[in-house]
């Protein structure tokens, strides 16, 4: 396998960007989902509702970007705002149409379940397959690794198995089970509805593996990833145990 494809998501639930190198520490991809949308009783936005995240409309029509130091978000209309902008919490509440405010993490972790969420080339194409009709985009899956995988790794043979790409190693913890989000518009991206349904038909709700970090380290593009079981003993006995939820 090769690394095929990187993406960091500076903000919570807004579109983000490819990158050529990404830097892992024990937190995960340095500086992904680091901020958030949070609305008026605290919960982060998102394209779903849960006890932690609420579902909030046109958060896939923001853009973050990291220039520099800087970290900002485009608009639709084309503008782009720092966060350190005093009036950016008034612009996303007028445009999300509710009070809302973008905040650093704090003490628990914004992502959703895991540190580091990887896709394999070979799922892709699998769906892909049974959905010719649609356009099956890794951007829909928003991970941080796409994997250029041979056909005979899949998401149940790396339960448990270590990977090391570039200087970092990780070890895949569970699979990733999908919600709404994935069926979204974004970009040239169309609402695909069936996208979920075919997810929950084949893959029983789960799609791409995510990953804790065993070696912080550096990531980048076109680098070969080797499976190994070592780390395999620190594998999570349950789902509910990851500490993210």
């Amino acid at each position: 396998m090769r690394v095929q494809a990187l993406w960091q998501y500076p903000i919570k639930s807004l579109l983000g960007e490819p990158q050529k190198h990404l830097n892992v520490d024990t937190r995960g991809v340095v500086g992904d989902r680091l901020f958030a949308i949070v609305d008026a009783q605290g919960k982060l936005g998102s394209g779903k509702t849960t006890r932690r995240f609420k579902r909030i409309d046109g958060l896939f029509s923001l853009r973050a970007m990291t220039d520099g130091e800087a970290l900002r978000i485009g608009f639709p209309d084309g503008r782009w705002t720092e966060i350190s902008r005093a009036t950016l919490n008034d612009e996303l509440s007028g445009f999300l149409g509710e009070p809302v405010t973008i905040q650093q993490e704090q003490d628990v972790p914004h992502h959703d379940d895991a540190a580091v969420h990887v896709l394999l080339s070979t799922e892709l194409q699998a769906l892909q397959d049974d959905l010719p009709e649609v356009r099956i985009d890794p951007r829909r899956f928003r991970a941080n690794i796409v994997l250029d995988s041979p056909k005979y790794i899949t998401a149940d043979g790396l339960m448990g198995r270590t990977l090391t790409l570039g200087s970092t190693r990780l070890l895949v913890t569970h699979k990733t089970e999908r919600c709404g989000m994935v069926t979204m518009a974004q970009d040239d991206l169309t609402f695909a509805p069936q996208i979920l349904r075919k997810i929950a038909q084949q893959f029983d709700v789960h799609f791409g593996v995510y990953a804790k970090v065993l070696r912080p380290g550096s990531i980048s593009l076109g680098d070969a990833v080797a499976v190994s079981s070592e780390g395999a003993a620190q594998l999570p006995m349950r789902h509910a145990d990851m500490p993210f939820k």
